[in-house]
């Protein structure tokens, strides 16, 4: 039985789309948007993922590339699921996956394509350089920085840009244990190290809230609104009179 990686920022369409697989025979898991996948991805192996390309944090183009950079990952399938007015843009995204999808879609269309997809998939047995983990590490420390030059990034980004640091740094690990003399990873393993234990030490001065994992406290900032609370209430995992 096959396990598919939804990955779709619409509840609505992510729901629809799982219950036709599920009853024809499949494993779904679901991911609300790309850093889901990618969090998700890390304790799961899917056989194909099925990836919306217009969504919040991250579009789905990175997220394939990331995919597809990731030594551990580059061997599944992806199925871009898109809209008609991105189909100029589709190319460039096509480039890393391996077939598409239009919305809307029909069931016979989505289940065919996914089928042909598997049938043609085989396992590679391309032996993983050095240069395939450091280009992984080069990738996530781009979208580092797509992160870092967002607006008040440590506040709302934080937690994410941790995690990235630490994809980063084992990339730059692998690549030397493969290659210990690696023109480039040493060094830039150590510049990596030093951004991420800075940025640790920052966020250690701004308590971050349990349940949201945004970080909240300095600068007159207060906590973020969980999203099934009411619009005018604060945050409970935060005591504001700390």
């Amino acid at each position: 039985m096959n396990t598919i990686l939804i990955v779709e920022d619409s509840h609505s369409q992510r729901e629809c789309i799982s219950y036709q697989l599920v009853w024809n025979g499949m494993n779904v898991i679901q991911a609300c948007d790309g850093i889901d996948a990618l969090n998700k991805l890390q304790a799961t192996c899917p056989d194909l993922i099925l990836l919306d390309v217009v969504m919040p944090r991250i579009d789905g183009y990175r997220v394939c590339r990331l995919i597809k950079a990731n030594p551990t990952t580059q061997n599944i399938p992806v199925v871009f699921i898109t809209g008609k007015e991105q189909h100029l843009a589709i190319y460039e995204g096509i480039k890393h996956a391996e077939a598409y999808v239009s919305k809307p879609w029909k069931t016979c269309e989505l289940l065919q394509t996914i089928k042909r997809v598997l049938l043609k998939t085989k396992k590679s047995t391309h032996q993983v350089s050095p240069d395939d983990w450091f280009r992984y590490g080069i990738l996530t420390l781009k979208l580092i920085k797509f992160y870092e030059s967002r607006t008040s990034a440590l506040q709302t980004s934080g937690h994410q840009i941790i995690k990235l640091y630490k994809s980063a740094v084992n990339a730059f690990q692998q690549t030397l244990e493969i290659d210990p003399n690696h023109l480039f990873a040493g060094q830039t393993l150590e510049i990596t190290e030093n951004k991420w234990k800075k940025l640790q030490q920052e966020l250690y001065q701004i308590r971050p809230c349990q349940v949201c994992l945004y970080y909240h406290g300095q600068n007159g900032i207060n906590c973020a609104i969980h999203p099934n609370e009411p619009v005018d209430s604060l945050c409970l995992d935060w005591d504001l009179n700390e």
